[in-house]
């Protein structure tokens, strides 16, 4: 008995070792439509782009890339249709291409096409994206969003108290604000980002400078109206103007504040979220997770975003504690040359 089972295992070791050992890892090409789109209401322009996906046994990927033919149609018709209630087309914008600049990269910046339109999308209304090969073929492929109304600023009130207060004005001591983001329907996502201006003189040149401080970002599951609230450590804004804003007097500059504080929310809608995190690095243990597009005929995403930005002022203590503390000539430690204008 141990003689046939040793025999066997010599057969059937020896089968294995003759069979061919190259192994197709590609399947048969077949070319697909790649779309990437966000339309924006609170835009004056709307951007989409759309390539082709390539493959090819003899060739790597990135030398490929190299070659715009291989990423771009020869032509295509693209077209934004916006609904009414009833489901029915009333409006269809035609998509133009355009030539857009391209950071250097794994693929060519020989070409770089995008197609746009001026149309202003409507918050809470479907809009389809068209795209028509006319290569002779019939292929059409399509994507739907329905546009968000983003994220509102709750508080503080702006039409109430209208000010960001971050010196309490008995005290003259550094104290927190509060914030409260309301959400609309369909928001998967937002940040709240508060940007602090001021105007640089330096001789007789002057320009707007910018500080962007991070507040918060919040993923929306229930899709829902949700209010967000959050404090803001008033400390992190006057650390944040430090870092920014070098100390001395060389060369001689003044920095004039305005009423320049802006709150700018950013949200994307659901499917956007969706694929973003499909789409997005593996952290986890699973290495295998599922595809994910809206895109019907190819792959990729057209979805919606809304990027409003609301302008606040800073009180008016806030303001005399940044001039008495970065404007005073007598502590240079701390001097960045700040005064009213």
């Amino acid at each position: 008995m141990n003689l046939i089972k040793v025999a066997a295992s010599i057969v059937l070791i020896s089968t294995l070792f003759s069979c061919e050992n190259e192994v197709e890892v590609n399947a048969e090409f077949e070319e697909n439509t790649f779309i990437l789109g966000l339309i924006d209401p609170g835009s004056d322009t709307q951007f989409v782009k759309v390539t082709k996906t390539f493959l090819d046994d003899e060739t790597g990927a990135i030398q490929l890339g190299q070659d715009p033919n291989n990423l771009y149609y020869d032509s295509l018709d693209i077209s934004l249709n916006e609904f009414n209630k009833d489901n029915e087309v009333v409006q269809q914008f035609k998509m133009t291409k355009i030539l857009r600049p391209k950071v250097s990269g794994l693929f060519t910046t020989e070409r770089n096409e995008a197609y746009y339109s001026d149309a202003i999308v409507k918050e809470n209304t479907k809009y389809t994206l068209t795209v028509d090969k006319l290569n002779g073929t019939a292929t059409t492929t399509t994507g739907e969003a329905v546009v968000t109304s983003g994220v509102t600023l709750a508080e503080p009130d702006i039409r109430r108290r209208g000010k960001i207060s971050l010196i309490d004005p008995r005290s003259k001591i550094i104290i927190d604000e509060r914030f409260e983001f309301l959400t609309s329907e369909n928001v998967g996502e937002f940040s709240a980002t508060m940007v602090f201006n001021y105007l640089e003189i330096v001789n007789v040149d002057s320009v707007v400078k910018s500080i962007r401080i991070p507040l918060t970002s919040n993923l929306n599951p229930t899709l829902g109206v949700v209010n967000f609230p959050f404090i803001f450590e008033g400390q992190k804004f006057f650390t944040a103007l430090e870092a920014n804003i070098p100390i001395g007097l060389n060369p001689p500059k003044r920095l004039v504040l305005d009423d320049g504080i802006d709150i700018i929310l950013e949200a994307a809608d659901a499917d956007y979220t969706l694929y973003r995190d499909v789409n997005g690095p593996i952290d986890g243990l699973a290495q295998v997770r599922p595809d994910y597009t809206n895109i019907t005929n190819g792959i990729g995403l057209f979805a919606s975003r809304n990027i409003t930005t609301v302008k606040i002022s800073l009180s008016g203590d806030t303001k005399g504690y940044i001039i008495d503390t970065y404007g005073d000539r007598d502590n240079l430690s701390q001097y960045r040359g700040f005064e009213f204008e």
